[in-house]
């Protein structure tokens, strides 16, 4: 199989740095793990926080812990550090190899959703964020890993869009596209599905904007790994 991955990110108005992280880790024993961390608040701030949850998720994935001990540490890390004054969520999406599966573990509110055999399906429900209560577990949510799925998420800058003018993402027309979504038009895709939710909120978002996808396809073509990517400074 090939995992085909893309993400977009679009920092709150006026500021110059995103208070989410997206992160790609490769599994010890197969598959990748995409992980999204969004920081209370804005700014660098929040990006302290982000990147501290983000990373603490890509230490743990890379030494072979497994996603729910992953969330249930990074919750424990930033309670202690900051003993339960600041929150963050955090959602990893994995397709892993050896189990042959995918693993979504949420905390977060924003959904996931994902496509298996043609069929697009929201993953949602209660999901406490990290960092206020001791005792805060993901949702975890475990799927067999087939070819032609994908799976989408996002942060909440994305579900808030356009709200301030009465204004909101066309979720039937989103659930559509996912539906014939091609593989090969991920990217492309991701940066025009971001670039809607701004112009949502008339070209200055109201919070930090993220968006990844995680891909799966089968593939019996030569082992060459492309990564391609865009970050101004």
């Amino acid at each position: 199989m090939r995992i085909e991955v893309a993400w977009a990110k679009m920092p709150k108005g006026g500021f110059g740095e995103s208070g989410d992280s997206i992160e790609l880790v490769e599994r010890p024993l197969g598959g990748l793990s995409l992980i999204l961390a969004d920081g209370q608040g804005s700014g660098p701030a929040a990006k302290r926080i982000a990147r501290m949850v983000a990373m603490k998720a890509v230490a743990l994935i890379a030494e072979g812990s497994r996603d729910g001990a992953v969330a249930r540490a990074v919750q424990d890390m930033l309670y202690t550090a900051r003993e339960g004054r600041v929150t963050a969520t955090l959602t990893v999406i994995t397709a892993d190899l050896y189990s042959r599966t995918v693993l979504v573990s949420r905390n977060a509110a924003c959904p996931v959703w994902g496509r298996q055999e043609g069929r697009v399906f929201r993953i949602e429900g209660h999901s406490d964020v990290i960092g206020t209560y001791r005792k805060t577990k993901p949702a975890i949510t475990e799927l067999p890993l087939i070819a032609d799925s994908l799976y989408l998420t996002f942060s909440d800058g994305i579900l808030t869009a356009g709200r301030r003018y009465d204004r909101t993402i066309n979720w039937e027309a989103v659930e559509t596209q996912l539906e014939s979504l091609s593989l090969d038009d991920l990217n492309q895709w991701v940066e025009e599905f971001i670039h809607t939710a701004v112009e949502l909120d008339r070209g200055r978002p109201g919070d930090d904007m993220s968006v990844m996808m995680l891909g799966v396809r089968d593939d019996q073509g030569p082992s060459l790994r492309r990564l391609h990517a865009s970050i101004p400074y």
